[in-house]
């Protein structure tokens, strides 16, 4: 009797309501003061104004419709977990649940069709099945970068500070979340995977060297034992080339409308394939104000997860296993267009409510360093997010240059 109805939509309002409410009642505004906050609402307002700029109504209707869902759940996300107790089982079911999407993913694989019924996704090029799930990861990339992100949690807490029974647990649903990201065959996942892995073993030993050498290890397991589609990543494949070219007219795109873009969702409007880059995405829908708060975002997160690692003991393994995996995601963003999936906004709201709690602990006298910084923007930080984009749109540039 439920079926076509909106669930998480109608939760999720419902939950936005009710807190708000609570907010009004009790003054807690103290968690509405992450720069990630700001920089969210920035990314929701130039998907808007990249339609209002070109008087597109219709369409300024659906980029609010739309990506007002994705708003709403990355605020539930900062704003209820606000204690490290909330912080740790949040992070807890994050790994779990992905567990289960890993068991029924194999467990489809083996039997043709998954818990839901639904049947593997075949792929052409590689000739073979692909592992997925339903709803918002019914596409093998989203469930293999699903799988990523609590991979790169549980490598955190297997080799940082934590007890030898944790280890014991954490080691075969490591191998059962590996096994199923290799069922999902996704170049993208494998990719963000090996980014995963490698920042984590530099930034844990903050040595480059030795941390570079252990991670350019494992990641060369992961090349060799990844999937097949991996074989066939190179600038002589047909689809190394489309995707060199729907970069290269989202550049153009950039040109003719740098401000605002040419609109949210109109980047396939006169072109057959998406960007297959979630920063020239963002970059030609939205303009040059888009990426500036999509890369804010990535910078502000990663600024403040650093902080709280220094200051406070208790949340250093998930401050490090959500550093690897923005890292992750990021790289996987560069080659697929993900932009308007939860996934990356989880994360930024999972790093905004660790600042939070770090901030909270700090005036509550804790006996915690005070994290100077974990909760600001400031205009060095602005001139740093302006520098990181012109980075990008460079390495864009050279990418192109080198594939055609």
């Amino acid at each position: 009797m439920f079926y076509g109805m909106q669930l998480m939509d109608i939760l999720s309002i419902a939950a936005f309501l009710f807190w708000f409410i609570d907010l009004i009642a009790k003054k807690k505004t103290d968690a509405l003061k992450a720069p990630q906050n700001i920089l969210m609402l920035g990314l929701f307002l130039a998907f808007l104004l990249s339609h209002a700029a070109h008087t597109y109504f219709a369409g300024l209707t659906a980029a609010f419709t739309e990506f007002s869902k994705v708003v709403i759940l990355y605020f539930l996300f900062v704003l209820i977990i606000d204690s490290e107790r909330k912080f740790k089982i949040t992070i807890f079911l994050i790994v779990f649940l992905t567990f289960l999407l890993a068991i029924q993913g194999i467990y489809q694989f083996n039997t043709g069709y998954g818990w839901a019924g639904q049947p593997l996704i075949i792929d052409n090029i590689a000739n073979t099945g692909r592992i997925t799930w339903i709803g918002i990861f019914e596409d093998p990339n989203d469930l293999g970068l699903t799988l990523v992100i609590a991979v790169g949690i549980l490598i955190a807490f297997l080799f940082g500070k934590a007890k030898f029974i944790t280890r014991i647990f954490i080691i075969p649903i490591l191998g059962y979340m590996l096994y199923a990201l290799y069922l999902t065959n996704s170049r993208g996942a494998f990719v963000s995977l090996m980014a995963t892995v490698f920042f984590y073993f530099v930034r844990k030993t903050k040595k480059f060297l030795l941390g570079g050498i252990i991670g350019a290890l494992f990641v060369f397991l992961i090349f060799s034992f990844g999937p097949s589609r991996l074989a066939i990543m190179s600038t002589d494949e047909a689809s190394a080339y489309n995707r060199a070219d729907a970069w290269y007219y989202g550049i153009q795109l950039t040109k003719h409308n740098p401000i605002f873009g040419v609109g949210y969702r109109m980047f396939q409007e006169d072109f057959p394939m998406t960007a297959h880059n979630s920063f020239v995405l963002v970059m030609a829908e939205a303009g040059l104000l888009g990426l500036f708060f999509w890369v804010g975002l990535f910078y502000s997160s990663l600024k403040g997860l650093a902080l709280v690692e220094k200051n406070n003991e208790r949340l250093k393994n998930c401050s490090y296993g959500l550093q690897a995996s923005l890292v992750g995601f990021g790289a996987a963003a560069f080659f697929l267009s993900r932009l308007y999936i939860i996934l990356p906004y989880m994360l930024f709201a999972l790093s905004a409510s660790m600042a939070n709690i770090q901030s909270r602990s700090c005036k509550a006298g804790l006996n915690l360093p005070y994290s100077v910084g974990v909760n600001t923007l400031t205009l060095r930080d602005a001139r740093n997010i302006g520098l990181a984009c012109i980075g990008v749109i460079a390495l864009v540039y050279v990418v192109i240059k080198i594939a055609l």
